[in-house]
């Protein structure tokens, strides 16, 4: 399994957030609280989630190959 490690923010210093998100077996992602989450940490909790989903689709992307249109009589 791989561990991702998260910061709450890229401008302000960095800081772990109180989760650990484990990717599990078919593809699931886990998400294993050490600590109650704050609003600050839940915002950058679901951008985090937002990058990890948008390089996930790129990757299935780069995978599946270029499109091929097909020509329409």
């Amino acid at each position: 399994m791989t561990r991702i490690v998260t910061t709450a923010s890229i401008e302000a210093p960095a800081r772990p957030l109180p989760v650990d998100l484990v990717d599990g077996p078919a593809g699931l992602l886990y998400l294993l609280p050490r600590a109650p989450l704050t609003l600050d940490d839940c915002e950058a909790l679901s951008a985090a989630l937002a990058v990890r989903a948008a390089a996930l689709r790129d990757r299935a992307a780069v995978a599946a190959g270029p499109r091929q249109e097909t020509a329409r009589p």
